[in-house]
């Protein structure tokens, strides 16, 4: 893994393997949750970087899965490193971190099972890092809206993006016609809606149309 130097300390940027019901060769790479997230709003959660308790935001209406993951002490170490190492970096050293560290076998990568771009030049280095991996699929939810509006025309094919509802720029899902997951509290609710409901993210890694999610509290196991 790589091993970028920060104010003397090393950190250890690091993927990890995607969940059982994810394709073989899954990655995920992820970020604190809440923290890394500047446009988070309605599933807005804080782990405390040093006791993994969880303090939601001022407009949260659901809490955010991630966060509480963060509860263990090695998932935070992780997630902290990984965005230690990257938040003061240069667009040439982020895609460097980004390249060294992700898995040579990995065949599908999910970037960001928790966190969320916190920057364009963090954003944009994720697309030279996929260009690069033109044989990996890649895919993220994602509430930085104007990180990606900005890159329209610049969306390698191997990146399914999907704008995450309830964040502070839900506008810009309609103006520019992005492709949206909405989370909702029952299946019936999302046949209602006519949006198909992604239980083991087979439409999110997949460019295609909106779709649903089940929250978490109340889904049943895919």
């Amino acid at each position: 893994h790589a091993q970028p130097a920060l104010q003397g300390e090393v950190l250890m940027i690091k993927f990890t393997k995607g969940n059982s019901y994810l394709p073989k060769g899954t990655w995920s790479f992820n970020l604190p949750s809440g923290w890394s997230c500047p446009h988070a709003k309605n599933c807005l959660a804080f782990a405390d970087r040093e006791t993994g308790k969880i303090v939601n935001g001022k407009e949260q209406t659901f809490r955010c899965y991630s966060a509480t993951v963060e509860r263990y002490p090695a998932v935070r170490k992780q997630v902290w490193d990984n965005f230690e190492a990257l938040k003061h970096a240069n667009h040439g050293d982020m895609v460097r971190m980004l390249l060294e560290a992700l898995p040579q076998k990995a065949t599908h990568v999910r970037i960001h099972g928790g966190g969320d771009f916190f920057s364009q030049i963090y954003f944009d280095a994720w697309l030279d890092v996929v260009a690069r991996r033109p044989n990996v699929q890649f895919w993220a939810f994602t509430k930085s809206l104007p990180f990606w509006v900005a890159r329209l025309e610049s969306i390698p094919v191997n990146l399914a993006l999907t704008a995450s509802c309830g964040g502070r720029h839900d506008h810009l899902i309609e103006k520019y016609s992005l492709r949206y997951a909405l989370v909702v509290e029952s299946e019936d609710k999302a046949e209602q809606m006519n949006l198909p409901v992604d239980m083991n993210d087979f439409h999110a890694m997949r460019r295609g149309g909106s779709f649903a999610l089940v929250e978490n509290s109340k889904r049943k196991k895919p």
